[in-house]
């Protein structure tokens, strides 16, 4: 642990006077998810340009990339909801508790459940593709990752509830932000490993699959293709066995010019009891199935 967090320090500390193109600075807002990142080319020019394809032709044009890493991108993240229900539970206890609609549902934990950490710092290493084409874009670039990257965090987030662990993520990844006159695109597949500092978190495998889309152009099939689907499943790291499953399913509306898009998605979560060893097993250690409810603005 101790070594992973040093290496991260001199990644920080070396990038600026390795990279030799123009660094860019990116934020983008979402109510789950926000990261603000930088990124680093080792090389002016570096960053190769995409025209619109094709969703399949897309995605297999980014595996057939060579992975030889030619930028560094550094990312700050936090997952705003999520830590939303944690202040609510720990200020605002009694509300809390009037959203528990059944033994086995929590309004306020349906609505944030799903992210296991408040906010994460991230090291990236591979390839960039351009997909703004050179053009002027609002908000966030245009852009596709293919490469490895390491993902530090000091919080655990169980139950609505902060859990001290130092935990540190490696995987490698495909991932993808393409917007165009007609549609806009995100994808992300990923496969890696989770280590805790905190024992009685079970360490684990993963892979995650995730496919988002939005029509503003409607077409015959708009209706299905203008949908987002996302599943993860995690295997303890000792013997393999799946001990966690996460599906999440979405339908997308754009709204107005601006492209911003209304989502409403409905899910659901498995925690196998191992998930949790020691104390922490003994306070939450059963089975655990959760309806999850994800409604949100896309920018």
């Amino acid at each position: 642990m101790r070594r992973l967090v040093l290496t991260g320090i001199l990644l920080l500390a070396v990038a600026p006077a390795a990279a030799l193109g123009q660094p860019s600075v990116d934020l983008e807002l979402d109510a789950y998810y926000t990261p603000l990142s930088m990124t680093l080319p080792f090389t002016a020019g570096a960053d190769e340009r995409d025209v619109e394809k094709a969703e399949l032709k897309t995605y297999r044009d980014m595996f057939a990339r060579a992975l030889v890493p030619r930028f560094l991108v550094l990312e700050a993240s936090v997952n705003p909801l999520p830590l939303a229900g944690v202040l609510i539970r720990r200020h605002a206890s009694s509300f809390y508790e009037d959203t528990q609609l059944s033994p086995s549902t929590n309004l306020v934990k349906s609505l944030t459940a799903g992210f296991d950490e408040p906010w994460a710092l991230t090291a990236f290493l591979g390839k960039v593709i351009d997909y703004s084409q050179g053009r002027k874009v609002v908000g966030h670039r245009q852009r596709g990752y293919v490469g490895y990257l390491a993902t530090y965090g000091n919080t655990h987030i169980l139950v609505n509830q902060l859990i001290p662990d130092h935990w540190v993520e490696a995987e490698a990844k495909v991932k993808g932000d393409q917007t165009t006159d007609n549609r806009r695109m995100k994808w992300s597949f990923r496969f890696g490993t989770k280590r805790h500092g905190n024992r009685e978190i079970l360490d684990t495998y993963y892979i995650g699959l995730r496919r988002d889309r939005t029509d503003f152009k409607k077409t015959r099939w708009s209706w299905l293709l203008s949908t987002a689907l996302e599943y993860r499943i995690d295997f303890d790291h000792r013997d393999f066995q799946p001990v966690k499953h996460y599906l999440m399913a979405e339908k997308n509306w754009p709204l107005g010019r601006r492209k911003v898009v209304l989502s409403v998605g409905v899910g659901y979560l498995r925690r196998d009891a191992g998930n949790y060893l020691g104390g922490l097993a003994v306070r939450h250690g059963l089975a655990e199935e959760q309806l999850l409810l994800r409604p949100n603005l896309k920018f």
